[in-house]
């Protein structure tokens, strides 16, 4: 480890506190923002916990009542018994040391491939990473698929230098483990296609079209690309062997139509309003990475030779990426190697310029001046930390909690059905299990009617609907909506260079106006959140 990080010992404490300050960071984020589906994750898990099987039939909802796969069940378990005996606070810590975990693996592995790489570089495109994918970060089982990929291209890498097919043993229990937690573990299998595909052609190149500018260092034997593609399909056949065997695949397939990714934000691909400026600066970065790495294969004085699993891996990533804000931490994770190299590279200076990092880590004034600076960022992170056990009171003014126990010790509402916000649902999971919602966020996908059901949820909302049939249709006698939507206001000089009109960015709520006008409907009850109207007639 000291190796890695430094022979002087202050080098290597100033490491330590710069991932204190990292985890500081991501602890005052998770205390900052609530996971809308956290409510659903505890109750599922609970449930998980008190039958000893894993969810099969929804029994949450009144509308689409068939059976379901819980493609995150062993999460949901794990994350339901951790708050249930320590708390929130647990929950945050661990998830804040998985992300940690990760960069720290990322610094060892850059430190390795890039023996010249700068200690500033791994810090300012850790640090820049990190805060650009702060919206996906906190309390959230997504973030497993982040340690599970760096792990397979860390295996990938290894058997790439080594070739040693002991080491491909491992992916079995790492596909099966992905599986069981998230089901972004899909996105492991594209990654063993890619690379074999990306591996036969390399060869092909090899021995029919060879180029100076190509990298041709690693370049497998047919034997070895075979070995790879047994223990790839060993891989995936152990996520055949989850308690859902095939039915979790059935689950899977229903998202393939992409209604979800246009109407829920973290899933809006990049050039969507509101746009996230860091990760676009980021993904800029990398493009500007890819574009010198190919230039610079190319002509006289090269820098290096292009490698087409480097290469393919990042294209595939940032595609990814720009798809849907969700995959921006997988693709951060992805593409972190070749960033330290190319920018390494392209700022490498003649050793006769060549400031050591010996040379100006050694005069220790400096060296605790960083140290300082370090610790009191990390503990002015952690001073402004809103710490607290029961995170849905301490975000009583995004999700409805007056309004849950309204309903709650009123029994005579309990055969009511109820229509519920959608970012609400998993909160009305945990709080108010006894009563079945029209939607929550474990189902956006499903076909039901012929169509999605957040398709069926946003025809409530549309401008031209019947909106009294919808709430006849489903027989719905209670309706609990926010009080007022959260306002999407361009920047003056956002609406000028985008030309966008703050009109069209925030959509009208028809619903709620349909119920504040109609002599059928009147307000049950009401805060500052939530309003719950109940049908008079």
């Amino acid at each position: 480890m000291k190796k890695l990080f430094g022979t002087n010992r202050l080098i290597w404490v100033l490491w330590v506190f710069f991932y204190f300050f990292i985890f500081a960071l991501l602890l005052k984020g998770s205390f900052g923002y609530l996971d809308p589906d956290l409510g659903w994750h505890l109750k599922v898990g609970e449930e998980i916990a008190q039958t000893g099987s894993v969810p099969d039939v929804n029994h949450y909802n009144y509308t689409f009542t068939g059976n379901w796969i819980d493609h995150e069940w062993l999460s949901n378990f794990l994350v339901y018994g951790i708050y249930s005996h320590w708390g929130y606070i647990a929950l945050s810590v661990l998830f804040a040391l998985f992300i940690v975990g990760v960069l720290i693996i990322l610094n060892i592995w850059a430190r390795r491939a890039c023996p010249e790489a700068p200690p500033f570089f791994i810090i300012l495109f850790q640090l820049f990473g990190v805060f650009a994918s702060l919206p996906h970060f906190g309390v959230r089982i997504q973030e497993s698929g982040l340690f599970f990929l760096t792990l397979i291209l860390l295996i990938l890498y290894h058997y790439n230098k080594y070739k040693n097919w002991k080491l491909l043993l491992v992916l079995i229990p790492i596909m099966y483990l992905w599986a069981c937690l998230h089901g972004s573990f899909l996105i492991g299998f594209v990654v063993f296609f890619v690379w074999i595909g990306i591996k036969i052609f390399e060869k092909l190149l090899f021995h029919y079209y060879q180029r100076d500018w190509l990298d041709f260092s690693s370049v497998l034997k047919g034997r070895e690309i075979m070995i790879f593609s047994g223990a790839a399909l060993l891989s995936i056949a152990a996520t055949f062997l989850t308690p859902y065997k095939l039915k979790l695949y059935s689950f899977l397939n229903g998202y393939k139509d992409n209604f979800y990714q246009g109407h829920i934000q973290e899933w809006l691909p990049q050039f969507h309003y509101p746009f996230q400026y860091r990760q676009l600066v980021y993904l800029a970065l990398v493009l500007m990475a890819v574009f010198f790495y190919v230039y610079y294969s190319q002509g006289n004085k090269r820098h290096w030779r292009l490698n087409l699993w480097t290469l393919g891996l990042t294209a595939l990533f940032v595609f990814l990426s720009f798809k849907s804000h969700r995959h921006f931490p997988l693709m951060f994770v992805a593409t972190f190697i070749f960033l330290i190299s190319v920018f390494s590279h392209l700022f490498k200076t003649p050793d006769e310029m060549k400031i050591s990092e010996k040379s100006w880590l050694e005069k220790n004034w400096l060296k605790g001046y960083l140290l300082v600076c370090l610790i009191l960022a990390a503990l002015l992170q952690l001073v402004s930390t809103n710490f607290t056990s029961n995170p849905f009171l301490s975000f009583r003014r995004n999700y409805p909690v007056g309004a849950a126990e309204f309903l709650k010790i009123r029994p005579q509402y309990d055969s009511i059905r109820l229509f519920n916000d959608y970012g609400w649902g998993g909160y009305l999971i945990w709080k108010l299990p006894d009563r079945r919602l029209f939607i929550d966020g474990r189902l956006p996908q499903v076909e039901y009617q012929g169509r999605t059901f957040l398709e069926k949820y946003f025809d409530f909302f549309q401008k031209d609907a019947n909106i009294s049939r919808e709430l006849s249709d489903y027989d719905i006698g209670l309706v609990l909506i926010p009080v007022k939507d959260e306002e999407i206001k361009a920047k003056r000089w956002e609406q000028i260079l985008f030309s966008l009109s703050n009109r069209n960015l925030a959509g009208h709520n028809y619903l709620r106006d349909y119920l504040a006008g109609s002599e059928a409907w009147r307000p049950a009850y009401y805060d500052r959140t939530a309003i719950i109207y109940k049908r008079i007639k």
